[in-house]
């Protein structure tokens, strides 16, 4: 008799867990919904995107989710009911002036609703301005040296005859000055104030004598 009794009890316990348990799921599956993403980008880049870093943020800005790669995150992602946005960008920081490392940049705000999946489109585009500088063949078969500072608020940086002659910049006035240097040593110098990058994806600069 005793034994019949620890087992209704077992099973009892048994049942119980697993009333539970299933309680707790189906509580979790009605506060919860998935985040599908799809990547994009609107400019020509050899770039991949899944080696972008990918940040969710809460409505309080506060980052509930982080990958280093786009490549590691799950295709479904399961988050609290809520509204969100999604961050993809090709590094941490994006650099005032760089030669090879244009930065892209995407986010797209979201909710997220109960037992629903959501799919959020995210184009990431590039936030730098592609300058570039050109100084004609007279000047670079016959000058003894030649180069253009360019600088913004931030930061500068030199192109010449050693470096590439395309900058990707801050979208900000830039102010570029080019030093040319003749044969005979005579020194030609210039300076103009660029602005209006704001709304431009390249600028070219053609310099000569």
């Amino acid at each position: 008799m005793k034994n019949i009794k620890n087992i209704v009890m077992i099973l009892f316990v048994g049942l119980l867990i697993v009333s539970c348990n299933e309680k707790q799921t189906l509580e979790k599956e009605l506060n919860e919904g998935q985040l599908v993403l799809q990547f994009g980008s609107n400019a020509r880049t050899n770039q991949d995107l899944n080696d972008y870093g990918l940040k969710v943020e809460n409505a309080s800005g506060e980052v509930v989710l982080s990958f280093e790669k786009i490549s590691e995150a799950p295709e479904k992602i399961s988050l609290a009911v809520g509204d969100y946005t999604v961050k993809a960008f090709s590094a941490e920081e994006m650099p005032y002036f760089t030669f090879d490392a244009p930065y892209y940049y995407g986010e797209k705000t979201c909710t997220i609703n109960s037992g629903e999946e959501t799919v959020v489109d995210i184009v990431c585009a590039l936030k730098h301005v592609k300058l570039m500088i050109n100084f004609d063949e007279q000047i670079t078969s016959t000058a003894k040296s030649y180069s253009a500072v360019i600088q913004s608020t931030h930061d500068e940086i030199t192109i010449d005859a050693s470096t590439a002659n395309t900058v990707y910049a801050e979208r900000s006035a830039l102010i570029i000055s080019t030093t040319i240097e003749k044969q005979d040593g005579t020194v030609i110098k210039n300076k103009q104030v660029v602005s209006g990058l704001e709304t431009k994806s390249e600028y070219t600069l053609n310099i000569s004598y």
